[in-house]
Order: structure tokens, then C-alpha cells, then sequence
């Protein structure tokens, strides 16, 4: 077997501990293990002999360290805290586990812990499954109350985004998975620093790493902010893929997303839960991004209406006056935002549609982003675009007019070239994909020219050649 990865059958038996655990199926593909892929690694489902659900986890080679011991021992403290059911885990080792380790080297420094019910967020969000304003407001209130809890204790999942925080509808829970990089007293450092992920990552994040007790302020705010608001049509409509906002818009306060969002939060919930969102956004640190008990008292003050809300909000032509929280360096995190004093303008979206990559607002007859180049299109037309140059033979492709031509991409400076990656996948096909940030281009080598090569031996040739008559008239 690899030590790379493990090669399981569907309803293989697994024995962990004198207990038989069963591989289960994948609910959409009969006859196929259960697995999902991970950042740092993957998950198999088990059954366990009363049938309960059990995740199987396993590393990849270059996080498959020690430490994991240690932070699997310090997370049991924490395991009764809500949301951290992921804590209840038993790491293998060959000093525990020998025998398993044998039958699948793999699992060294692997664990079992318990399976967790729901779906992502971030499923959720690709989906553009609409929610109602009550399911919107108890998520949100669930996610503040988890992480608030954490921040008490100086914890930080340090890691927070769609992928990483699985919400079950039925009942509005939420846990967090991937809590191995958590940021605690006593914690080891992992083996990367978590810098955040594309949608929810603060520039300090991205400049120096957010392994800090600070670390879930930027991002917690803008996932609340998505649970907030992923009831109004609006911001559905308007998402980018896999995130409300575009990497490339972070943080930038003439975004349209940025205004869109918090004329949303306004409209439907609350001055103060726009404000802390406003305050977020403008942050100069992680730092000054509210407290997540100041998230969770201001929650607490929206009540969801009794009862079974099947509805879905309708956008809005509230005119509110839009906050902004940024506050000087040094400031309590704990203070209400201060107003500005000249608010945004009321953002319209009539003819205009935001491109998916960078934010830019374009015409709604455009196909391609005028900032970024970004296909923005309807699925009518990029068939029609596809169909067009299926028929052109190759050499006119490249040359072919568009009607609406791409403008030279936006390139999204960073400090390192690190690859953020997001993946949890449930059926194949539909998971996170890979999100690199693209390095500095590097200058394209001179390609030798054959010709030069021909021209050369003629020119030695010739002089040989004079050379030699030279000789013979001597």
C-alpha cells in the first residue's frame, strides 16, 4: 500500500481499535467509496458497527508531521466548545496504531473523528440555493456564537472561509472542519502559515500570514456578511463563483459588491450590522476588525419571526445612509463604528452586471469585463462565441474580431506566489477547483533561429575555401 494515499473499495472493512469500520458509498454514485478531497488532505466515510458516521482523515505527505499529536491533544479541550465536534479525534501513530499503519502506511499521523452532517457553505454559495431572511439570521447567529466562543478562549480558527465551515439546515448548526492549523495557547505553529483564502482574505492576511489570536476577525465578517445577505436575490445574482466577492476587489471601498452588500445588510437587518461589516472592510489590520463578540451581541438584538419562513427576500429601494467603521490605528476593537460623514451614493444595478473576477461594473450588453477581460457574458453567447470558433480554421482564430473586445487582464499584485487552496469536495464535479495566484511573469528566451545556423557554415565554408587556394598557389 502508499504512503502516498489509500486505494479503498466501497464497503471494505477497516478495523481501527478492535472495531470494524465499513467504507460507505457515495449517496450519488452506487459502487464508489465516499471521499473527499481537502487542502492538506482527504476523507473517507465509515460506518461504524451501530452505523454511525465517521470520518477517516488522512494527510498529505508534507503535512503528515508530529505535531498533529500535539494539537490533537490540546484541541480535546476545546472539544465541548459548539461548534468543534471536529476536535473529538484519535491521531494514529506507529507508537498507538501499528498494526493499521501497516496495512495503510498512509494513515500515519491520520485520524478517526465524527462525520459532520450538512453541507458547506461553500456549497451552498456555487449553488445559488436561495435561503430566507430567518435561515440567514439564525446561520449567522450560529457562526458569531461559535467563534465567539473560540476568541474567548484565544483560539482562532485562522483559516475561515465557505470551505471550512459546514452548516446543517435542518437545525442551523455549524462546525468547523480543517481546525488543524488552529491558533491557541500552546498551539505549534503549522507547517504554512494560514494567509486566508480568495473572498475572504484581509491584505494583512495576505502580507504577513494570519496565524494570530486577530486571525478570524477579517474573514468571519465577510462570511456573516454572505449568510446576512445570500437572502436577498441581489447578491445572489451578483456573486462571484465560489465567493460574494472577487479576490481582486478586497477591501477596496469603491467596490460595487462592497456597496451592494451593505445597502443589503441596511435594508434588511440594521444600521449596527451594516457598520461592523463597513468597519471590517476598511480595516487597516486584523486587528481593527470588530471582535466576534461584538458580531454576536449585535445578532442577538435580530429576532427571526416565529414560525416557518419559506420566504426569500426581495431586493429593496431602501435609501439608508451607508456607515463606514474604519477606525483610526489603536482603537478598541469593542467601539461602534463612527459614521461618515459624506455616505456612498445609493448603488443601481439597472444594464449593469459585475464581472465574477474583479468586481468591474460593465454594461449589460458587454461579453467581456472592460477592466479584466473576464468573459461576462450570457451562457447564449459564450455558446454562440464557442460555436463561432469551432467553424474558423486555427490560423483565423487568432486574429478573429470580437465585437466586444477583452482589455488587457488585471494582474492582482501579492507578495508571494503561494497557491490558496480551498477544496471540499462532495460529488465529483462540483467541489472547489484550485485558485492560484499567478507569479510574476518571467521574460520569454530568445529562441535560437535555424536560418542563423545555415548562414554560419556557408560563411566557415567560403573561408576554408580561400584558405585552401591560397595554400595551392604557394
Amino acid at each position: 500500500m502508499s504512503r502516498a494515499q489509500i486505494k479503498v473499495e466501497a464497503n471494505e472493512r477497516i478495523t481501527i481499535e478492535g472495531k470494524s469500520y465499513r467504507v460507505t458509498e457515495h449517496p450519488a454514485l452506487p459502487g464508489i467509496p465516499y471521499l473527499q478531497r481537502g487542502a492538506r488532505g482527504f476523507v473517507i466515510q465509515l460506518a461504524a458497527p451501530d452505523n454511525e458516521r465517521m470520518a477517516l482523515k488522512y494527510f498529505k505527505l508534507k503535512y503528515r508531521v508530529p505535531e498533529l499529536v500535539t494539537v490533537a491533544t490540546m484541541l480535546h479541550k476545546y472539544a465541548d466548545l459548539p461548534g468543534m465536534k471536529a476536535a473529538r479525534r484519535t491521531v494514529f501513530t506507529n507508537a498507538t496504531h501499528a498494526p493499521l499503519i501497516a496495512q495503510y502506511p498512509a494513515l500515519e499521523y491520520g485520524m478517526l473523528m465524527p462525520w459532520l452532517p450538512g453541507m458547506t457553505w461553500y456549497d451552498l454559495i456555487t449553488s445559488k440555493a436561495p435561503i430566507s431572511s430567518n435561515e440567514s439570521i439564525r446561520l449567522a447567529q450560529s457562526l458569531s456564537g461559535v467563534l465567539a466562543a473560540m476568541e474567548a478562549q484565544g483560539l482562532a480558527h485562522t483559516d475561515i472561509a465557505g470551505a471550512n465551515v459546514m452548516v446543517d439546515r435542518r437545525n442551523s448548526d455549524v462546525q468547523l472542519v480543517d481546525i488543524e492549523e488552529i491558533y491557541g495557547p500552546d498551539q505549534p505553529p503549522p507547517v504554512e502559515a494560514p494567509a486566508g483564502q480568495d473572498g475572504y482574505q484581509h491584505k494583512q492576511g495576505r502580507e504577513r500570514g494570519q496565524w494570530n489570536a486577530n486571525g478570524d476577525r477579517f474573514a468571519a465578517a465577510m462570511l456573516l456578511a454572505e449568510m446576512l445577505g445570500w437572502s436577498d436575490a441581489r447578491l445572489r445574482q451578483n456573486s462571484a463563483d465560489e465567493h460574494f466577492f472577487a479576490s481582486a476587489e478586497m477591501q477596496d471601498p469603491a467596490s460595487a459588491r462592497f456597496r451592494l452588500m451593505s445597502q443589503a445588510l441596511r435594508d434588511h437587518y440594521s444600521d449596527d450590522i451594516a457598520s461592523l461589516f463597513e468597519q471590517a472592510w476598511n480595516s487597516p489590520t486584523l486587528a481593527d476588525s470588530p471582535a466576534l463578540a461584538t458580531w454576536k451581541d449585535a445578532l442577538a438584538a435580530l429576532q427571526p419571526t416565529a414560525g416557518v419562513d419559506t420566504s426569500v427576500a426581495v431586493p429593496s429601494a431602501g435609501s439608508g445612509a451607508v456607515i463606514s467603521g474604519r477606525r483610526s490605528i489603536g482603537g478598541t476593537s469593542n467601539t461602534a463604528p463612527v459614521p461618515m460623514q459624506t455616505p456612498l451614493p445609493q448603488l443601481t444595478l439597472d444594464g449593469v452586471k459585475l464581472c465574477r473576477n474583479c468586481g468591474a461594473e460593465n454594461p449589460a450588453s458587454y461579453t467581456f469585463c472592460k477592466r479584466c477581460g473576464f468573459f461576462v457574458g450570457t451562457v447564449a453567447q459564450r455558446n454562440q462565441l464557442n460555436a463561432t470558433r469551432a467553424k474558423q480554421p486555427a490560423a483565423s482564430q487568432i486574429s478573429a474580431p470580437i465585437t466586444t473586445a477583452p482589455a488587457a487582464p488585471v494582474v492582482v499584485k501579492r507578495d508571494n506566489d503561494a497557491i490558496i487552496v480551498a477544496k471540499r469536495v462532495g460529488d465529483p464535479g462540483k467541489g472547489m477547483q484550485r485558485v492560484a495566484t499567478q507569479p510574476d511573469e518571467k521574460p520569454e528566451e530568445t529562441q535560437p533561429v535555424e536560418g542563423s545556423w545555415v548562414i554560419a557554415g556557408v560563411i566557415i565554408f567560403m573561408m576554408l575555401a580561400a584558405l585552401l587556394l591560397v595554400l595551392l598557389a604557394h
